[in-house]
């Protein structure tokens, strides 16, 4: 499923899909890791980029981050998982848990995850720094110091269309605000996921919801809060549900946002030097082996009705890496 939006949606920049589809076969669905906290990002640090090998920290707790007003985060985690599989035409049958084993589509979607993040990582640090880029053998690799980009010289963060279509705006703005003088820096960067695990998936909770509809309109953020009121109050009572009925009535009701993130298990090595000097300024020293790290993706979808009673499955778009936004919810 998101291969083939791969295909359609990042065909032009994608050399080879049919290497990554493959590489697909490879990535494990189990990931077991270290149970310690989420490094804190220096102020220090030229990039946003955690590097470190342990989850974190509200990952362990089975903290979604799925928004203040969420009536169904109290639900068990296998509802919440019937109604978003739901959304992308997956039967029950294939999510109810079953000893020891992983349902293909899961493992299929942190895959596909884990190849989007590597697209939209190459994209974004070969913008930012007009760095190479290359996808070889399991490894993106982002070198500022191998000559010229294949990227146009003219495009930045705010005019590259491709990225904005993988990557929310917000996402983009936290790197790019985090860099002023560019032209001082080069980067080296590589990265190799070898195995990824689905940890999240649910549905916003009320139907016709969407990030486009509340940032086109405002006011809808304090109709969300009085529904929140209301549940907190009383549950799921006469009044919430009119409440709900009326706030169709203004965003309609076919469409349904779907959240989901996955832990991706890297080979990586990373390193941002200061051009002048040849001094390294964050991570990795050039002596350094890749390291093993785990990096925490959050993509969103917008699902809608058909004809036929399926499903249409929109482009899934990454609105989060390592809780740099706090799982940037819109809802």
């Amino acid at each position: 499923m998101l291969l083939h939006q791969l295909r359609k949606h990042f065909g032009k920049r994608a050399s080879s899909l049919q290497h990554y589809s493959r590489r697909a076969q490879k990535v494990g669905s189990s990931m077991h890791v270290a149970l310690s906290s989420t490094a804190a990002l220096s102020s220090a640090q030229i990039l946003p980029w955690r590097h470190d090998p342990s989850l974190p920290e509200r990952i362990l707790q089975h903290n979604d981050y799925s928004g203040a007003f969420n009536p169904t985060a109290r639900d068990p985690p296998i509802l919440r998982k019937l109604i978003a599989a739901r959304e992308l035409n997956i039967s029950a049958w294939e999510v109810l848990p079953i000893p020891f084993y992983k349902h293909n589509w899961e493992s299929d979607l942190a895959t596909g995850f884990a190849i989007a993040f590597e697209f939209a990582v190459g994209e974004l640090l070969g913008t930012l720094f007009r760095a190479s880029v290359t996808n070889d053998d399991n490894v993106v690799t982002i070198d500022s110091s191998k000559g010229s980009s294949s990227i146009d010289p003219a495009t930045t963060i705010d005019n590259n269309e491709y990225l904005k279509n993988m990557m929310d705006k917000k996402l983009l703005a936290q790197f790019n605000q985090s860099i002023i003088n560019r032209e001082d820096y080069q980067i080296k960067c590589t990265i190799r996921p070898f195995q990824a695990e689905l940890q999240h998936i649910f549905a916003v909770p009320v139907p016709g919801l969407t990030r486009e509809v509340v940032e086109q309109k405002q006011y809808l953020k304090a109709a969300i809060y009085r529904l929140h009121n209301a549940y907190d109050e009383n549950g799921f009572d006469e009044n919430y549900f009119d409440m709900v009925t009326e706030f169709a009535k203004e965003i309609g009701h076919t469409k349904r946002t779907v959240i989901a993130e996955a832990s991706l298990k890297c080979k990586e090595f990373f390193q941002v030097k200061d051009k002048n000097t040849g001094q390294v300024v964050q991570g990795m020293e050039d002596d350094c082996e890749e390291e093993e790290v785990i990096h925490l993706v959050r993509f969103e979808v917008v699902t809608d009705e058909t004809e036929r009673g399926e499903r249409e499955i929109g482009s899934w778009k990454l609105i989060d890496v390592d809780d740099l936004l706090e799982g940037n919810v819109f809802h």
